[in-house]
């Protein structure tokens, strides 16, 4: 079952539509929004839930002594997620289902890791 988080709107793109910026526990976020409903607002609280769009080219390492945190990379939607990954849960700031990186990367099962997303997608 996916989390539902509750979500602050900072930013709505003029340009780019779909680039969202969120506060989520005192932490912006640059977010995709491929389907959202038909007036949000900046400044009102959303009920969303989230996930992490990977690269076909995984880049995931163990890091040790960190603290869960998202850090945008660009001034696209590119970041890294560092969290801790647990069996099928990838727990950071947010939970995200982890895509069967635990079967590919079981060693890292139980372990502090830094994923690099090609984006965060959030679904109202």
């Amino acid at each position: 079952m996916t989390k539902k988080y509750l979500v602050q709107i900072i930013e709505i793109d003029p340009i780019i539509e779909e680039l969202i910026v969120l506060n989520i526990q005192g932490v912006n976020i640059k977010c995709f929004a491929g389907y959202c409903p038909p007036v949000i607002e900046v400044g009102k609280n959303y009920e969303v839930e989230f996930e992490m769009v990977l690269p076909e080219e995984l880049d995931i390492v163990k890091i040790e002594n960190e603290e869960a945190r998202i850090e945008m990379l660009d001034k696209g939607f590119s970041c890294d997620i560092y969290g801790y990954m647990e069996d099928d849960i990838f727990r950071s700031i947010i939970e995200f289902s982890d895509q069967d990186i635990h079967f590919d990367y079981p060693h890292l099962n139980g372990q502090f890791v830094k994923i690099t997303a090609q984006r965060i997608d959030v679904l109202f």
